[in-house]
């Protein structure tokens, strides 16, 4: 691995060796590293590099890869290995190590076809500063560990970090760590538990509890502690003590192989070296991160990540928090917390507490609620014990323990930021468990994860929103449609909205069958797709005109024509008047007279006979028999003059329009209505509906055809086999339209006579069997019926469709 610039590699941390833990090695640059406990299997091949050694001191678990790294890469190396150390620890590794007996004294050996030798001692004075080719500086400190023994500070791009090896307590490390501001960090001694005090005094090495009396010498509040050198056979009490005492200062950690350290403090990616466990990790990361991008349930969606969060952190409680929309509070999404048993929101209903204020009421920001701070600054708040911190009110928290016996420690507290890093919820975590069940504070692995799964959950957040806002957009939208058409035509409104309901009602309980239609399962995006082809299904009807969608009687076009012609009927009543008046003067016999008036009255009579005739005409109905078509046509041969020339009674086009024998609607106008079907389509052909949304257009554009195949529909769907969907739309759009009773051209049906023409329609194949007969016996025709019928059309029901 190469190293960065400005870091370090942690390539041993642990003062011993076992199965998963090796002894002090740190890489400084690609060719030089502190002590040599863990070189070969730390760098692999990459190990015949180092040209560099600085021992600390000499006892085996420092130096115990320098005779490997000799032997193993001996052939290859074309330069010494220079090994820097005290007098006295280069003394004692030649005289016990490199002595012929232990092991060849590779500084007497030549290395192959050159004349240098394998290694070169090179010893170092305390506060000596040596300086490597990349520019990092390596200054000798003084520290209490063996009479040889020294630290280290390395030195890069003007930042520090001390290392300060085996150690006991030495106040000369403080002193430099206050006066010498370009360091940064340290990693320190920690080796034995606090109980071992005179074994950490006659080993020379620290325990938490000296550390923390150590850690008091610390005038400053900017360093990171590191901890190394922890014997693996301490490990679990060890760190247990370590966050009792909150000796991690400024989110340090403890150091694990294959660790990567930033001497300005800049988390790196660590554990390197811990391959398996990061595989682990990583994987459930990107379980989790599938999971949370798959989940179209909002609450589902809120719980997984609180799960997922508590989960990874080995937290006992957590709550999800977000931003409102007004950007002035937060909201409680999900509570849980393991050992009280609680779990609130999510998937278990809504929270009902208060939301917490981000702002004071004078408008000052409400910084002494964590929550409401990470929220406003947007950074991540690592509390080892919250019971200890002055930074924060938890006065609540603390009133909730005295309640329930819970004892609230650690918390970890991270902000949930979007694509404009913008902070959209907050994720706050409650008492990290180790194996025992001891409370712990949280790690900087736990800051990590929890800051990626923090980002792929608000990334999730926001794309659930997105969608659910382009969904409601999109429903806006084409409920939008059906007013703008409602507005033009009150009753097609009002039929769009009625059809939408029954489509989706019914192809709910068709979805929920499991009988007849067990094996239709249609998904939540089918579904929808099914109500917004219902709801667009007549968008077509937009650029009908609107005589010939509202046309409620024959004679109508922008108005009803029937008073042009009740005023042609009164113009020859007039001139019958007029011819009878002028010859009734002209008469002087009685009986003349008489007989006169008689025929003028019977003329009056018979023409409002066919007045009264040509109005009932001009009702629509369910059909018009010949003798009234030609009765209608022996009206208008009456003659009748204007501007003094004669005219026929009723214009050749009131003829036609007066002789329709079904409904209100000429051969021609009905073209131009039924071709609202074909505009339907072409218009939402245009739109660019998403995949799962592909099929409104085809849906919404056969409403209209029929099952044995014909109707009428744009050409190009026209001889297309009909789905489900269209099947379905097909029944809902005729159900209404028989049982309407807001059409001007028409009396309502009663619900008997509706259902009676469907079993007709059913016959002829324009509709489909199964389909009626499921919506009549799961009795929804009665739910639609007695919300939109009124009294006088529920008559008794006779049809039975088990009989068609």
């Amino acid at each position: 691995m190469k190293v960065m610039k400005n870091s370090i590699k942690v390539l041993g941390a642990y003062g011993s060796k076992s199965l998963d833990s090796n002894t002090t090695c740190i890489q400084i640059n690609t060719n030089s590293v502190i002590d040599a406990g863990n070189i070969v299997k730390g760098l692999g091949t990459k190990a015949e590099y180092i040209d560099n050694i600085f021992l600390t001191h000499s006892h085996l678990d420092h130096l115990n890869d320098i005779p490997y790294l000799l032997d193993i890469f001996y052939e290859k190396r074309k330069k010494p290995i220079t090994i820097y150390g005290t007098s006295k620890t280069l003394e004692n590794l030649r005289n016990y190590i490199l002595n012929w007996e232990i092991w060849p004294d590779f500084s007497e050996i030549e290395l192959l076809n050159k004349k240098l030798k394998a290694i070169v001692f090179k010893p170092i004075e305390i506060d000596e500063t040596i300086i490597l080719e990349d520019d990092t500086k390596i200054t000798v400190i003084k520290n209490n560990h063996t009479n040889s023994s020294c630290g280290y500070i390395i030195t890069k791009n003007e930042n520090s970090l001390l290392f300060s090896s085996d150690t006991y307590c030495c106040d000369s490390i403080w002193e430099t760590i206050n006066n010498d501001l370009t360091i940064k960090s340290i990693i320190i001694d920690v080796s034995f538990p606090s109980k071992f005090k005179q074994l950490a005094f006659d080993s020379k090495h620290l325990t938490p509890a000296l550390l923390s009396e150590q850690l008091k010498k610390l005038k400053r509040d900017d360093i990171r502690v590191y901890i190394n050198h922890i014997k693996p056979a301490y490990s679990k009490i060890l760190r247990k003590e370590i966050q009792d005492y909150n000796l991690l200062l400024n989110e340090g950690k403890i150091l694990d192989d294959g660790d990567v350290i930033s001497l300005s403090n800049e988390y790196l990616s660590y554990n390197a070296n811990r391959s398996n466990i990061n595989k682990k990790e990583i994987k459930k990361l990107i379980d989790i991160g599938k999971s949370l991008t798959s989940e179209k349930n909002f609450d589902v969606l809120m719980e997984k990540i609180l799960l997922g969060a508590k989960e990874f952190s080995d937290a006992d409680g957590g709550t999800l928090y977000l931003v409102t929309e007004d950007e002035k509070r937060l909201k409680f999404q999900v509570v849980q917390t393991d050992s009280l048993s609680i779990k609130m929101g999510g998937t278990e209903g809504k929270i009902t507490w208060p939301e917490l204020p981000l702002y004071k009421e004078d408008g000052t920001p409400n910084e002494q609620m964590v929550a409401a701070l990470c929220a406003l600054e947007g950074k991540l708040i690592n509390i080892p014990d919250v019971y200890e911190t002055k930074d924060f009110n938890f006065e609540g928290t603390k009133k909730f323990d005295e309640s329930t016996g819970y004892r609230t420690k650690s918390m970890l507290v991270i902000p949930m930021k979007n694509h404009d890093d913008d902070v959209i919820g907050v994720l706050q975590l409650l008492n990290k468990m180790d194996d025992d069940g001891n409370t712990i504070t949280f790690t900087n692995e736990d800051k990590q994860l929890i800051e990626s799964m923090a980002s792929q959950a608000a990334v999730s957040i926001t794309n659930n929103r997105l969608i659910t806002e382009l969904e409601n957009l999109l429903d806006s939208f084409i409920k939008s449609i059906a007013t703008a058409i409602g507005e033009k035509s009150e009753y097609t409104g009002g039929h769009i909205n009625r059809v939408a309901e029954i489509a989706e009602t019914l192809t709910k309980a068709i979805n929920d069958d499991t009988t007849v239609f067990k094996d239709i399962n249609f998904t939540q995006d089918e579904i929808k797709q099914m109500s917004r082809a219902a709801w667009l299904h007549d968008i077509g009807k937009i650029v009908t005109p609107e005589y010939v969608v509202d046309k409620g009687k024959k004679l109508e076009t922008i108005y009803d024509r029937v008073n042009t012609v009740k005023a042609k009927f009164e113009i020859v009543k007039k001139d019958y008047e007029l011819e009878y008046y002028k010859t009734f003067s002209k008469t002087s016999s009685i009986k003349e007279k008489e007989q006169l008036t008689i025929a003028f009255q019977n003329k009056i009579t018979s023409l409002e006979e066919d007045l009264d005739f040509v109005i009932t005409c001009n009702t629509g109905g369910e059909f018009m028999e010949d003798e009234k078509i030609e009765r209608i046509k022996e009206i208008a041969k009456q003659k009748l003059k204007i501007n003094g020339e004669d005219t026929n009674l009723l214009s050749e086009n009131e003829v036609y329009n007066l002789c329709i024998k079904k409904g209100t609607l000429t051969n021609e106008e009905r073209d131009i209505i039924n071709n609202h079907v074909t505009v339907s389509y072409k218009m939402l052909e245009t739109m660019p509906f998403p995949k799962k949304l592909r099929r409104v257009p085809v849906i919404a554009g056969s409403h209209h055809k029929m099952v044995k195949g014909g109707g009428y529909s744009a050409p190009e769907i026209l001889d297309l086999p009909m789905t489900i969907e269209d099947k379905i739309l097909a029944v809902a759009d005729v159900f209404e339209a028989l049982t309407a009773n807001d059409r001007p051209y028409k009396k309502a049906n009663s619900l008997n006579t509706s259902l009676r023409i469907l079993s007709f329609m059913i016959k002829d194949q324009h509709l489909d069997r199964d389909i009626v007969k499921f919506f009549v016996d799961n009795n929804l025709h009665l739910d639609y019926a007695n919300k939109y019928l009124s009294e006088e059309q529920m008559d008794e029901i006779t049809i039975d469709f088990n009989k068609i």
